[in-house]
């Protein structure tokens, strides 16, 4: 006669318990995979859409560097920071901008390049408004840099890039510049061309595009361009350059000028 041991409920109740709990792990599992699912796909599509693009502008001078001052005393410091910051209103809806300097204090030269640098910005714009000897007005000038100890652009080919197209040693900063002559060349035709439309008249002189050894565009590594909008020196500009329509207008052919080059390069 066989009897039977009596059923031990709490041991069936652990049993239970445990039959569920291998469920669970299953359901974590699933819910975990989901939520990385629609995590990835959310990386996926924050990679997909398009990087804003970086303008950084450099307005010259600052602090105890005055910069040019006019007849009348309107340092060239005060209209490079008006027009700078006129400029990032402008544009602030389209880009990402950043200023090398948002008020009235002296930035090194090497650490307004290094500004574009760190932001890893498309376009570097240094304003200015100078000063000269001759009796009438340069009127606008834009600059881009030429380096007299020779370019990147003009090496060996086989100099500027190692295997797989990897540059084989890093470049000197005084070269980096050359690397973007072409679209650099670009960038101060359409600037040049916006702001003499927008400020020239029949008495306006035309300084036209010019290439020079700019210590502030040498170790920019992205299309840089100097514009002197102006010079202070020359009582005429300084008068223009103390009107705040004048003001807005530079900005707005400025912008208009980097609205064009990027259609050009989206």
């Amino acid at each position: 006669m066989s009897i039977s041991k009596p059923v031990n409920k709490k041991s069936v109740k652990m049993l239970c318990l445990g039959n569920s709990c291998l469920k669970w792990p299953i359901l974590l599992v699933l819910v975990w995979t989901i939520d990385n699912v629609s995590q990835a796909q959310a990386v996926f599509l924050s990679q997909d859409l398009p990087r804003r693009k970086v303008v950084v502008l450099d307005p010259g001078h600052g602090g105890h560097d005055l910069g040019a001052v006019g007849p009348s005393g309107l340092a060239e410091k005060v209209v490079a920071l008006l027009v700078a910051h006129k400029i990032k209103e402008v544009l602030s809806e389209i880009c990402e901008v950043h200023l090398t300097r948002n008020d009235d204090y002296r930035v090194d030269i090497i650490d307004r390049t290094a500004v574009a640098n760190h932001y890893r910005a498309d376009i570097f714009l240094s304003i200015h408004a100078g000063g000269g000897f001759r009796r009438q007005g340069l009127g606008v000038v834009v600059f881009y840099h030429s380096s007299d100890t020779g370019r990147i652009a003009s090496m060996p080919a086989g100099q500027q890039k190692g295997p797989w197209g990897i540059r084989a040693k890093p470049l000197p900063w005084n070269y980096i510049q050359g690397m973007h002559t072409a679209k650099t060349q670009v960038l101060a035709k359409f600037v040049h061309r916006h702001l003499t439309a927008k400020l020239g008249s029949e008495d306006t002189v035309d300084g036209g595009i010019r290439e020079a050894p700019c210590l502030v565009l040498r170790g920019a590594d992205m299309p840089a361009v100097l514009v002197e909008i102006g010079h202070l020196s020359h009582p005429a500009d300084e008068k223009e350059l103390r009107k705040s329509k004048v003001i807005s207008d530079v900005a707005q052919a400025i912008s208009e000028a980097i609205k064009e080059y990027f259609s050009r390069y989206p």
